[in-house]
């Protein structure tokens, strides 16, 4: 039969009613499960904002479920797996995130973190670039920018960019404390320490003070609170400024993390050593004329080069208890004993920045007449029994002598050793504060106290300073130090020579 003519066109239109009935119900099917997956993700903020970030995970692996293309969703998955230090999964969750929505400006902001945390410089600085034109009026982009232009030693642009953040907000401290790392760098020390300054507004150090601050002129007689900041190595290298503070004052006191106060109590006589309290108060300890904050005292006393006394070993260790580690020692025979120590930093950027794994200790374990001792901070016997079980070397797990609880112990243990060869943390701060040679590790965009380009340090006239001459190459800076330590077994003189 022929379909008349009509009876086509009502087909037609009962046609478009289906198909149009069947696109309005997929289009309600995505709008709810659009609304679902805004519901999930929803609650994965909250559980992230109230620090579950397992819960928060799952929360957002059913919003993208629901909706692959959620940038939210990615985005804020990038921030998790990147605080468990999971920076490739960041990196792609960010990714994903951007291509949902390329002008998603703070997901471009977090891949740039993610890029910098992981030492891609270059990389970091397009993508805070791209985050920037996207959000020009974020404050945080810019400085963020301004640290990584200077870890490439970019400096005059780093510069440049918190030169402008500061003239149009003159008080913002964060870019006055960026600056000052840069001026430390280049070794321009009095511009450096006035702009240091600037952290007390944004560390978790500051604390209210009711007396006058010291201006740097001579105490005469004067008491003085000193109050501590920072970590253990900060507070051991500005304590290296206390005999000039002290000399001619009246009653003073010096704050210090709890473990330091027996070491400094022995080596600074004339100030009584106060252990620092969680409790954000100032210390009990009657009036005083004037208080300082321990790092401020550089910008008084440490403005130029010359200011550096070249005296060595100011902390004193208990020379009953180095005689101690010295009778232990003495099982190890002539060889040359030398401490080593391959991580440190307080946060896992610079954990990832500044550590060497001992994969990478290989030339070094190799150099004949040399017997390692392992002073390595924190849980350290599966790596050790790894590098034993690898290297074929004798290395102890460290299990006598326990820095994080007894560093008077082990500023004792140090100082029994021929030489301390360590990456940048406190260890090697303490080893080179008690007048031990000290070869410090240093990555290519080094701590702002160790400037650049130069292998002695006016801080610790005992410590060399053995720098990555490119980014992350550390093959060829451990080959290097292996020849000079090889050249130390044969003359212990090397040890303390730093160009």
């Amino acid at each position: 039969m022929v379909a008349q003519p009509n009876n086509a066109v009502d087909d037609l239109r009962r046609g478009l009613a289906h198909q149009q009935e069947r696109e309005l119900d997929a289009q309600a099917h995505t709008l709810r499960d659009s609304n679902r997956a805004d519901e999930e993700y929803r609650r994965g903020v909250e559980c992230q904002n109230d620090s579950r970030p397992a819960q928060a995970m799952e929360y957002y692996r059913r919003a993208l479920a629901l909706r692959p293309n959620h940038p939210q969703a990615h985005n804020n998955m990038g921030v998790i797996q990147q605080e468990w230090g999971q920076l490739d999964a960041a990196a792609r969750a960010y990714q994903k995130a951007i291509e949902a929505h390329p002008e998603f400006g703070l997901a471009w902001f977090n891949l740039a973190n993610c890029f910098r945390e992981d030492n891609r410089l270059d990389d970091a600085v397009e993508y805070y670039r791209r985050a920037q034109a996207l959000m020009p009026a974020d404050v945080q982009t810019r400085i963020n920018l301004a640290v990584a232009l200077k870890d490439l030693r970019r400096f005059d642009e780093a510069l440049a960019i918190l030169d402008q953040l500061t003239q149009a907000s003159p008080a913002l401290p964060e870019a006055r404390f960026n600056r000052s790392l840069v001026h430390f760098l280049r070794g321009e020390l009095g511009r450096g320490w006035d702009e240091y300054e600037g952290r007390l507004q944004i560390g978790p150090d500051a604390r209210p003070i009711p007396v006058p601050r010291w201006n740097g002129t001579p105490l005469a007689g004067r008491s003085i609170l000193i109050l501590s900041e920072q970590g253990i190595g900060d507070q051991v290298m500005f304590a290296s400024c206390l005999p000039d503070v002290l000399n001619g004052a009246g009653t003073s006191f010096v704050e210090c993390d709890v473990r330091l106060v027996p070491l400094f109590a022995r080596s600074f006589p004339h100030v009584t050593a106060i252990p620092k309290m969680i409790d954000p108060s100032l210390p009990s300890v009657g009036p005083c004329d004037v208080t300082e904050y321990l790092a401020t005292l550089p910008r008084f006393l440490r403005r130029r080069l010359e200011d550096f006394p070249q005296t060595s070993g100011y902390l004193q260790p208990d020379p009953d208890v180095v005689a101690k580690w010295r009778s232990s020692f003495a099982c190890l025979g002539g060889a040359l004993k030398v401490g080593i120590s391959w991580s440190g930093g307080k946060d896992a950027e610079t954990r990832r920045r500044r550590s060497i794994p001992l994969d990478f200790w290989e030339p070094i374990f190799q150099v004949p007449g040399v017997r390692f001792v392992n002073i390595q901070y924190g849980p350290t016997a599966a790596e050790a029994d790894r590098a034993r079980r690898r290297f074929g070397i004798a290395l102890d797990d460290a299990t006598d002598c326990d820095p994080l609880r007894n560093l008077d112990d082990f500023a004792a243990k140090i100082a029994a050793l021929d030489l301390v060869l360590s990456v940048d943390n406190s260890t090697a701060h303490l080893a080179a504060a008690i007048g031990r040679p000290v070869w410090t590790l240093l990555p290519f965009s080094p701590d702002w106290r160790w400037m650049l380009d130069r292998e002695s340090t006016p801080w610790y006239p005992t410590m060399r300073l053995l720098r990555c001459r490119t980014a992350d190459n550390w093959t060829e800076l451990l080959h290097r130090t292996a020849r000079l330590l090889t050249s130390a077994t044969f003359s212990r003189d090397l040890l303390n020579r730093a160009a």
